[in-house]
């Protein structure tokens, strides 16, 4: 085997199992995800920290809809979380969550985020709504935008973002590593959901440098 394959092979095995190994104390992903090769594992300490809900659980009260879509950096070095909660008149509100290392180093100091929460009308709401039917994201009980990649594909530090919703048909989850794969289905989706959060981007990727 090449070495530089072989390197880089044993590096995504230790970057798939160290946050996997993670506690997921809240169980904020249920079993048929955590159990499936969709979920890198990166994300559920983190949203369990900040206390974030399983949407998998049951909607809560008053919501009609729920949309969570959870961007966490290849280096665990910064996340973000945007939960989209439709109302019963058709019009939301948004949350925003997350934290990151004040610069591209683990030695420098860690901050969370305080969350930020924005209302969101009746019209980007449908909008929203619109764009998630369009991308066929949650077509599927549990799945991942990587069907038809060559098996030898490797995707090292990319950024993973999973896509949740919660509603009265049920839950469903997808991922993607977003930061290398950008399926032009997907995208814009992913990119009013970025406007709206006001996550800041940095040489084409999402950031929390900016």
């Amino acid at each position: 085997m090449d070495l530089r394959r072989a390197a880089a092979l044993a590096l995504a095995a230790a970057c798939w199992a160290a946050p996997a190994a993670a506690a997921d104390d809240c169980e904020i992903l249920p079993p048929q995800v955590r159990e499936r090769a969709v979920y890198a594992g990166f994300s559920a300490k983190r949203m369990c920290e900040a206390g974030l809900k399983p949407l998998w659980q049951g909607l809560p009260d008053g919501a009609g809809q729920v949309m969570r879509f959870t961007f966490t950096s290849g280096h665990d070095l910064f996340w973000r979380s945007v939960t989209i909660t439709a109302r019963p008149d058709g019009s939301g509100y948004l949350e925003v969550v997350g934290g990151g290392f004040v610069r591209r180093d683990i030695r420098s100091p860690w901050v969370d985020l305080k969350p930020k929460r924005r209302r969101l009308s009746r019209k980007s709401m449908a909008a929203l709504n619109t764009l998630a039917e369009q991308s066929g994201t949650f077509d599927y009980e549990v799945g991942t935008w990587h069907a038809g990649d060559p098996p030898d594909t490797l995707y090292v530090h990319c950024q993973t973002l999973e896509l949740e919703r919660a509603d009265a048909a049920g839950y469903r989850f997808s991922a993607v590593n977003i930061g290398c794969k950008r399926p032009e289905k997907l995208m814009p989706l992913v990119d009013e959901v970025i406007r709206l959060g006001g996550i800041g981007m940095v040489r084409g990727n999402w950031s929390a440098y900016q």
